[in-house]
């Protein structure tokens, strides 16, 4: 068929590329990474300051670091519904602060029993942030280049989980942990600040309407992304395992610098958030997903069977990597089959998941190591990858391709 010369002309045109860095997403970018700055310079000093200041046996201390997760999950279907419902900024803003004003609770606890207290109310506090931060990041982000964003969002976060254990740690050993936790006040105050300067888009003002129970679950839970969500639990099992047990595992073979798997796995985020976004914009979820659960399962089969230095270090980049790609991929695809309207139940929904599976892989690693080794918390975990990759082949993708909206769907 012959085309004509206006339909040439406008197929010469290049599409115009939608600006990514706006003045708004990296103001959300910054807000993101004071937070995870504030949150996660506290977690490696937390268990030194507990068990040698205030002499916490084991077992408090397993309940003191974990109850924030339990808070977590019980909190976000609660903001998720406030989220899609209300003014995303306002809650965000709010819910940032409160979190600045927790980290005032461990500098006033003297007991056990009151950071347990605080670590809830903190953890209770967090799920809100998960769920309003990255939801209305969302909806500064162009949806054409939807992928790309979560993917550099995500990656300030990662940052502030690598250079925050390592700023706390040297503020702790000069200053002591009370500094620790005005130092995670003030950057949090500030990161409130920032978000406070984030022009976000007007949304509809909702009417008040009378709901039956299944919408309001839709509300709550993103139903048609429960497959994935599966996938999610599956897959973050390992990351629990390797999250608490790999510097463990690596002493436990005489490794001389067993911290630096922590560092090696960050680095191993950040390459791949760079390379990943674009990826997935271009619709390449499936492929992505098999590579990264497939790099997932080798290194963990790799840190089963061979427990070699050079093997140990290499894993953590490769183990870094593939969560890098998986993280954002299965974001994006939850994102892709709900509407604007639920994007707070598909982020409830998403970190709800990977929490679960973590919160399962610290607690099963330690039974495994109790009664078997490290090695076999390591193989299955690899295990559950190689079953994550056939639930997404047999279950997930199918579910994903059948339910999955437009980009311009908002």
């Amino acid at each position: 068929m012959n085309r004509t010369r206006d339909e040439l002309a406008a197929a010469a045109i290049p599409p115009v590329k939608v600006p990514l860095w706006t003045r708004d997403y990296m103001l959300a970018c910054c807000a993101n990474l004071m937070m995870g700055l504030a949150f996660f310079e506290l977690v490696p000093v937390l268990p030194l300051y507990l068990t040698g200041q205030l002499q916490v046996s084991s077992g408090w201390l397993g309940w003191i670091m974990s109850i924030y997760v339990l808070a977590a999950i019980l909190s976000r279907p609660w903001f998720a519904h406030r989220v899609d419902s209300g003014d995303r900024k306002k809650i965000y803003v709010t819910v940032y602060i409160l979190l600045a004003l927790s980290f005032s609770g461990y500098a006033v606890a003297a007991t056990a029993l009151m950071f347990f207290a605080t670590r809830f109310i903190q953890g209770l506090i967090w799920g809100g942030m998960t769920t309003s931060g990255p939801t209305m990041a969302v909806d500064i982000i162009p949806p054409s280049r939807r992928g790309e964003g979560l993917g550099f969002f995500g990656m300030t976060m990662t940052l502030g989980m690598c250079l925050g254990p390592v700023i706390g740690l040297q503020v702790y050993q000069q200053y002591g942990f009370y500094v620790i936790t005005w130092s995670s006040l003030v950057l949090c105050l500030a990161g409130a600040g920032i978000a406070s300067l984030i022009r976000a888009p007007r949304r509809p003002v909702q009417e008040p309407v009378q709901e039956t129970p299944k919408k309001v679950l839709d509300r709550l839970v993103l139903r048609v992304g429960i497959p994935l969500a599966v996938n999610v639990m599956i897959a973050s099992f390992s990351y629990g395992v390797v999250a608490v047990y790999s510097a463990l595992y690596g002493k436990m073979y005489g490794f001389k610098y067993a911290g630096l798997f922590y560092a090696l796995m960050g680095i191993g985020m950040l390459v791949s958030r760079f390379m990943v976004g674009r990826q997935i914009d271009r619709g390449r979820v499936a492929e992505l997903s098999v590579i990264s659960l497939g790099i997932l399962t080798a290194s963990f089969a790799a840190l089963a069977l061979f427990p070699l230095e050079w093997v140990y270090y290499t894993a953590a980049i490769l183990i870094g990597f593939g969560f890098g790609i998986f993280i954002p991929t299965f974001q994006t695809m939850k994102l892709n089959m709900a509407d604007r309207g639920h994007r707070g139940a598909v982020n409830s929904t998403f970190f709800t998941a990977f929490d679960i599976g973590v919160g399962t892989g610290m607690f099963c690693g330690g039974k495994i190591y109790a009664y078997l080794n490290l090695n076999w918390a390591f193989g299955i975990g690899a295990l559950l990858n190689l079953l994550a990759i056939v639930y997404f082949y047999r279950i997930s993708l199918d579910h994903y391709r059948k339910n999955k909206l437009g980009v311009d769907s908002d």
